[in-house]
């Protein structure tokens, strides 16, 4: 089973504490919702957990590789759509390959995206077609920690029902960290909530 363990964490950016003491675990499957105020370390905590960020002081163990959203979708532009899902796993045939196309398509068009737009590249997308491609990459990878850094930000209630629900049913197999600043909307589905402390 996946899990994360963070014993005594502290870390700063330079005189600017962001954590201090701080101890937490998660356990997989399921969904550990992230809030908290604006600059509380939601992105941090991520980053730490996925080995971007170093703590000062303490420990982060992580039993498995982890698969992040970012915010900034960071998506290979001379890649179409389809291959920036793909692109996270590895096949070892030719048919494994076409079935890891198949399923891919089938995720993006559950997210309401059409086979024109997953033949297109990234830079004919708009900004919320783009971080729902990025949320995609993230599910479609075989890694079973999935960070999701605000994958709705950018999106309509409509699109947030959608990724909502795919999140749900990805949790069944996944450990799933999905930071937000509108915990409202993830009423939905069935979540672990922490709060991250302010020290400001």
């Amino acid at each position: 089973m996946a899990e994360i363990v963070i014993s005594d964490l502290s870390f700063a950016y330079g005189k600017k504490p962001v954590f201090k003491s701080f101890s937490y675990a998660f356990n997989g499957p399921g969904v550990y919702l992230l809030t908290g105020p604006s600059g509380c370390g939601k992105t941090t905590m991520l980053r730490l957990i996925a080995g971007l960020e170093k703590p000062s002081g303490g420990m982060v163990f992580v039993s498995d590789p982890c698969a992040f959203a970012f915010q900034e979708y960071r998506l290979f532009p001379q890649m179409t759509v389809l291959q920036n899902v793909t692109c996270v796993r590895d096949p070892k045939s030719k048919d494994e390959a076409a079935e890891n196309e198949t399923s891919a398509l089938e995720l993006l068009s559950s997210l309401g995206l059409t086979r024109e737009e997953c033949e297109s590249t990234p830079d004919a997308l708009s900004g919320g077609m783009k971080q729902r491609v990025s949320l995609a990459r993230a599910l479609f990878s075989p890694h079973p920690i999935k960070l999701l850094d605000e994958v709705t930000k950018e999106l309509d209630q409509k699109s947030i029902a959608l990724v909502l629900d795919l999140i749900a049913r990805y949790s069944e197999r996944s450990l799933i960290l999905f930071s937000t600043h509108h915990p409202e909307d993830c009423e939905r589905i069935t979540t672990e909530r922490l709060e991250l402390p302010s020290l400001h």
